[in-house]
């Protein structure tokens, strides 16, 4: 693991706004058309960013002709994502649990898709850290 904490203090900070807004978006309007108003800031902000810290980077077309198909793919994700999350709190999920659930699932998919993928190894650790997020969704999930 590096040194350096604050990509990772980004990460849960971002993550808090973002659930929290997620979870006080409007009802009336259609989740789809709401990220569309969600992607054009996130854009703006982007290209903001680029031209903030994207000195000696090349320019911003030599940059996007530099990226490969999991960058389109990873848009793609996004949407799912963010829509997913925008249906599950319609849906009556709480922000307390329905995150945990979504986040221990993937937790999942990702050490299964790490080793079957990535060829990385699954430690003993690992699969017990599996069974108490399972036992975790099953504490929480209970009525």
């Amino acid at each position: 693991m590096g040194t350096s904490w604050w990509p990772l203090f980004l990460i849960i900070g971002s993550n808090l706004v973002y659930q929290s807004s997620s979870r006080c978006a409007s009802k009336d309007a259609q989740p789809f058309a709401a990220l569309a108003v969600v992607y054009t800031i996130a854009a703006i902000g982007s290209l903001l960013f680029f031209a903030i810290t994207g000195r000696g980077s090349g320019s911003l077309l030599t940059n996007i002709r530099a990226l490969n198909w999991a960058n389109y793919l990873l848009g793609l994700a996004i949407i799912g994502l963010e829509g997913g999350f925008l249906y599950l709190y319609r849906n009556g999920w709480s922000v307390s649990v329905g995150p945990i659930c979504s986040y221990c699932g993937v937790a999942i998919g990702l050490l299964i898709l790490g080793a079957l993928c990535f060829h990385e190894h699954i430690t003993l650790k690992q699969i017990l850290g599996t069974i108490l997020c399972l036992g975790g969704i099953a504490l929480i999930s209970l009525k």
